[in-house]
């Protein structure tokens, strides 16, 4: 059992890297939409894919010694809520702009005023002693809703190039993050429930870096 736990773990990489891509292409995207949003998807995508090397390696860790590293654990949900809130702003100001209804004021505003107060929230709970990780679901509410919101948007500008297989794997992934967050809030534990969802994560993933190729190709290939 050992060997196929370390197995998993080391599978669990293959996902943060196709999220990575999906998210970079998705941050050359925004910037193509509107020039100002290109670091904004930039620094989301760095701040998603540390998170998820992170947590790969605390699990690789827990895997060969059984013990995580609990500074690298927690950090997904640190990192991964802020990245997808920027990663979303991105989308959403490239989208007006699309729209033909530019923005004037700076795009960082919101996403980050927004992870700042999600990240001060869960400071505060997490000081006033929640009972066990209440500070951990504030950040993932961040991070879940930043996700389906970056989704939503890609989903949204590949439907309006009747793109309709890429905003379909896009639902998919949304669909199977929600899924899998609802096995992780029950504590369902087994090493098959694991697999499958090893399983899961890793095709969802796929299909968000299919999809955000394809809808950032229709987009940087246009005039």
């Amino acid at each position: 059992m050992k060997v196929l736990a370390i197995a998993l773990a080391l599978l669990d990489f293959a996902p943060v890297f196709f999220l990575a891509v999906g998210l970079l292409f998705f941050a050359r995207l925004a910037g193509k939409l509107d020039p100002r949003c290109f670091r904004m998807g930039i620094a989301g995508f760095i701040l998603v894919t540390v998170g998820g090397l992170a947590r790969a390696v605390s699990n690789l860790a827990l895997a060969i010694t059984g013990a995580e590293i609990p500074v690298l654990a927690i950090s997904l949900l640190v990192f991964a809520g802020p990245g997808f809130a920027l990663c979303a702003g991105a989308l959403y100001r490239g989208w007006q702009t699309r729209l033909g209804r530019p923005a004037s004021q700076d795009p960082w505003i919101v996403p980050v005023t927004l992870s700042w107060a999600f990240l001060l929230l869960a400071f505060y709970v997490q000081s006033r002693g929640g009972e066990g990780r209440e500070w951990a679901r504030v950040l993932f509410v961040l991070a879940w809703g930043g996700s389906l919101a970056t989704c939503a948007l890609a989903a949204a500008l590949g439907w309006r190039e009747r793109l309709h297989m890429s905003a379909g794997l896009l639902a998919f992934h949304a669909f199977a993050m929600t899924l899998l967050a609802g096995v992780g809030f029950l504590g369902l534990q087994s090493i098959w429930i694991q697999v499958i969802a090893e399983l899961l994560d890793l095709a969802a993933q796929m299909a968000f870096a299919f999809a955000a190729w394809r809808i950032s190709a229709e987009y940087l290939t246009k005039d």
